[in-house]
């Protein structure tokens, strides 16, 4: 008996220590989850189910591991029924947003707009990788913009190989340990960010010099860090890529074997040396060899290596002669591996030629580099190389954006691609808006709108899917994706039709986004609403549902 209690005691604490272990294991799986998956609610208003608020002042911490690191941010809210896409920060200039993370691939969703006014929102990433490009949107249009990129460190995952790397890239935000990202434009608008881990997703990775890298410092800049906005979420660019770096002196600091440490099949590794190679005989000798140890090693992992003929420099015009003859001798050796060539080389002299006397502007300081360059020549040869991948790659291009450009190298961009203003995206989110006349004036005051109240009708006449213009007053329609009502104007007034029995509330705001009056309407299935001059928004809702958003101007 005294053996039984002591088996029954022995049984029970086995039965909880595995749910006490189980318990340890659950715990351990959310803070890894959390770790790894965020999802942000950018500004000061109402904070959206199942994310993390984020105000204009929530700073960067260790323990924290999110927030911002510099920049003057405020917040702003247009008092929609949406809590994520009501409220958003800005900034004018940078606000720089980071987020501690482990290594690995990570899908990131900027949700962006401004429920009034029109926004532009640019995001480089880390160090200075273009991710998402002026998206311009109309007042009251959202987006949702996936982006995918790789956190990356020294050490690989597995603990098995570490990289070396110069001092000058030990203040790097590619190895900090976080994700960083620069948000910029002439209106930026973020109501949130979403990251997810995602290690499915397909790699790219660079492995090259000055010309690829990721440079640190504006306007300097490497095609790698331009090509990330080309791609679909549905692949990640890794680059490993470092000024002054040849294809043995890459090697030896084990660089590539860090990637390969950490890439997978289906994967794709570019190989980009020749400007630093070609000043030493040694590797000018061995060059060759050295292509193909790392073609052989990629190819082993089960990756495809991609071969790329490095740039001319800017008095270089000969394609078989350009940085010593060695991007000819790569275009030889890749045909005999049986490893594609991308052709930027040959690229970049028909630049360099359709350019004519704006040639240098590709380069960065005409009198002593010839060989680096700004921002615009890494644009266009980001270009270039995409359009070699889109003839060459078909397995890597099926990852280029949907609104993928074909780009020739002979007419290139006008020298301000990077800086004019882009035509404003109309469709999607919430609202729809149709432009205004110039000679618009802002509301007055709280007290320039004259609410006349909501007149009854018995009238029965059917909801007007059009937009009139009587007597200098526009209104738009249907704001809201809700069909249930409509607007249109009858004289100075604003007439809502569609409306069913019971009660209804109705808000006017002004246009940045202040209540100045409110009421509710009884009975009758058409509201009229007087407006004085000015721009206002009008809500109607019935209980918790919004049946319409509305946009009035006055002139």
């Amino acid at each position: 008996m005294e053996q039984e209690k002591q088996l029954a005691g022995i049984d029970i604490a086995v039965k909880v220590t595995t749910i006490l272990l189980a318990i340890a294991l659950l715990g351990a799986f959310t803070l890894v989850d959390a770790a790894e998956n965020y999802k942000f609610d950018f500004g000061e208003g109402p904070v959206a189910a199942g994310y993390t608020q984020v105000k204009a002042n929530t700073k960067y911490s260790d323990s924290q591991g999110y927030g911002f690191e510099s920049g003057t941010v405020s917040s702003v809210d247009r008092l929609w029924d949406d809590d994520l896409t009501t409220d958003f920060l800005t900034a004018k200039g940078n606000m720089v947003f980071s987020v501690a993370l482990p290594q690995g691939n990570y899908e990131v969703t900027f949700i962006l707009g401004d429920g009034e006014n029109e926004s532009e929102t640019t995001v480089w990433a880390e160090n200075r990788k273009l991710m998402l490009d002026r998206i311009t949107l109309a007042g009251g249009v959202f987006s949702r913009q996936t982006v995918s990129l790789r956190r990356m460190e020294t050490k690989s995952m597995d603990g098995s190989v570490t990289m070396s790397i110069k001092d000058r890239e030990k203040n790097y935000r590619t190895w900090d340990k976080k994700l960083t990202f620069v948000i910029s434009g002439k209106a930026p608008a973020v109501a949130g960010i979403e990251i997810k881990r995602n290690d499915n997703v397909t790699t790219l990775w660079l492995c090259g010099n000055s010309t690829v890298v990721d440079q640190i410092t504006a306007p300097w800049a490497g095609w790698g860090q331009m090509a990330p906005g080309f791609f679909k979420s549905s692949l990640a660019i890794a680059n490993y890529a470092e000024s002054g770096l040849t294809a043995s002196g890459f090697y030896s600091m084990k660089r590539l074997a860090k990637i390969l440490a950490e890439v997978k099949k289906g994967d794709f590794v570019t190989v980009q040396f020749a400007h630093n190679d070609q000043k030493n005989q040694n590797d000018v000798n061995n060059y060759e060899a050295t292509l193909t140890k790392y073609a052989n090693e990629i190819k082993a992992k089960g990756a495809t290596p991609l071969f790329v003929t490095s740039t001319a420099r800017q008095n270089e015009t000969d394609p078989k002669t350009a940085v010593g003859g060695l991007p000819e001798r790569m275009r030889a050796l890749g045909k005999k591996l049986g490893v594609t060539v991308l052709d930027l080389n040959q690229h970049s002299i028909t630049l360099g030629k359709a350019l004519g006397g704006n040639k240098e502007k590709m380069y960065m300081y005409t009198a002593s580099d010839k060989t680096h360059f700004c921002e615009y020549g890494a644009y266009e040869l980001a270009r270039a190389n995409i359009e070699e991948i889109n003839a060459k790659v078909p397995e890597l291009a099926k990852h280029l954006r949907d609104d993928h450009e074909a780009f020739d190298s002979s007419k290139p961009d006008p020298l301000d691609v990077l800086t004019r203003a882009k035509t404003p995206i109309t469709d999607g989110g919430l609202i729809q808006v149709e432009p205004e006349s110039s000679s618009s004036k802002e509301p007055e005051s709280s007290s320039s709108a004259e609410i006349a109240g909501p007149e009854s009708s018995s009238a029965t006449e059917g909801a007007s899917s059009g937009t009139e213009d009587t007597e200098g007053v526009t209104a738009v329609e249907s704001l809201t994706p809700h069909n249930a009502i409509s607007g249109r104007i009858d004289g100075s007034k604003l007439r809502l039709e569609g409306i069913d029995g019971g009660a209804h509330d109705i808000s006017v705001f002004d246009m940045q986004g202040h209540r100045i009056a409110e009421f509710r309407a009884m009975q009758g299935n058409e509201l009229h609403i007087t407006l004085r001059q000015g721009t206002y928004l009008v809500k109607v809702k019935q209980g918790n549902r919004t049946l319409g958003i509305f946009k009035a101007t006055r002139r």
